[in-house]
């Protein structure tokens, strides 16, 4: 008998895309599943079609709950479900016909654990951005966490060779969420909750196959976390790199990891640096000069091998070392650094 596959959906404030969404599940030729939809304390219309799925289909469960956020939201899904297996949708993604059934079959029958696959990036509009794809491998025992979660956390300073730290397109073994007591932080505490999850997740994983699939859809919202101006945007991003460097201090990892985490530091920081844009100057300036000064952000870059990187990467990192915050917010008002 094949196995039961959880889904767990959480929904919030997403009418506009919602039924594109569970329309892309309910047509998946894998039929074994079951759906959950955990509508976050929703004030559109999201609750009443989630309701509404429900009624019309017995493997379509809703919930309501009061609004706690992404990772939390996951919890409750985690705390109802029967599947052996788990997976994650955001309600404003949408899968192709076999997703779930390449996912399935890349288990082998229970030899593997975990599977992980790629995605497209698509436009609010759903047209295509881009295609991340992995090549096929099977990863065992003690080198889950050194080879599949540490690329999690960044490319190596010299490649392009990390794979996308989300839930998202990954199965997951219900016995080890549960045996382990893994559960999601809170996004409202630490900006990645996909990272923790997965820095304790794959301690625990024995055999993980990666697939070249790329058929979950991963919609480019504009008004994400990671597309709009919040204030305290980087001070977030200090304090979970914080946070993340002594979670794998002591580990096997640590050294690479560090770099890793690095890398995506700089990431997004210059991701910060370009969300000033269309601000007035003297916020600009002021924002970034205090940015380049963070003493966190100076010390990652003096242990960090930037002599190694391109010649982009290179050159605005020099620039925020040597804290030329005139000429960067120049460069960011001009619209010339982007994430």
């Amino acid at each position: 008998m094949s196995s039961l596959v959880s889904v767990i959906v959480p929904v919030y404030n997403v009418e506009k895309y919602l039924t594109q969404c569970i329309e892309s599940l309910i047509e998946q030729s894998y039929k074994n599943m079951e759906i959950l939809l955990i509508d976050d304390g929703s004030t559109d219309s999201s609750g009443k079609l989630c309701d509404r799925y429900a009624q019309e289909y017995a493997n379509i469960f809703t919930y309501h709950k009061k609004n706690s956020g992404l990772g939390l939201t996951r919890n409750y899904g985690l705390e109802r479900i029967k599947g052996d297996y788990v997976t994650f949708v955001d309600s404003d993604d949408y899968l192709d016909p076999e997703a779930i059934n390449q996912l399935v079959c890349g288990l082998d029958s229970g030899k593997n654990d975990t599977v992980i696959g790629g995605f497209t990036k698509i436009t609010d509009k759903g047209k295509k951005l881009y295609v991340e794809s992995y090549f096929e491998k099977v990863v065992n025992n003690d080198n889950c966490y050194s080879q599949i979660f540490c690329h999690m956390l960044g490319s190596s300073p010299v490649g392009h060779d990390s794979i996308k730290a989300s839930v998202w397109n990954v199965l997951y073994s219900t016995k080890i969420i549960k045996e382990n007591n893994i559960s999601f932080v809170s996004e409202r505490e630490y900006i990645s909750e996909d990272i923790v999850w997965d820095s304790d997740y794959f301690k625990y994983s024995k055999s993980v196959k990666v697939i070249s699939s790329s058929l979950y859809y991963y919609r480019s919202n504009p008004n994400s976390l990671s597309k709009t101006y919040r204030p305290d945007r980087f001070k977030r991003c200090i304090s979970f790199f914080e946070y993340m460097i002594d979670k794998i201090s002591k580990t096997e990892i640590e050294d690479e990891a560090k770099l890793r985490l690095t890398k995506n530091l700089f990431v997004n920081v210059r991701s910060c640096f370009a969300l000033e844009k269309g601000r007035l100057f003297s916020d600009i300036r002021k924002n970034i000069k205090n940015m380049c000064n963070n003493p966190v952000l100076q010390r990652a870059i003096k242990e960090y091998p930037v002599s190694e990187l391109g010649f982009k990467q290179k050159f605005f990192i020099c620039m925020v070392k040597n804290k030329w915050s005139v000429s960067l917010s120049m460069l960011v008002q001009c619209g010339l650094i982007n994430d």
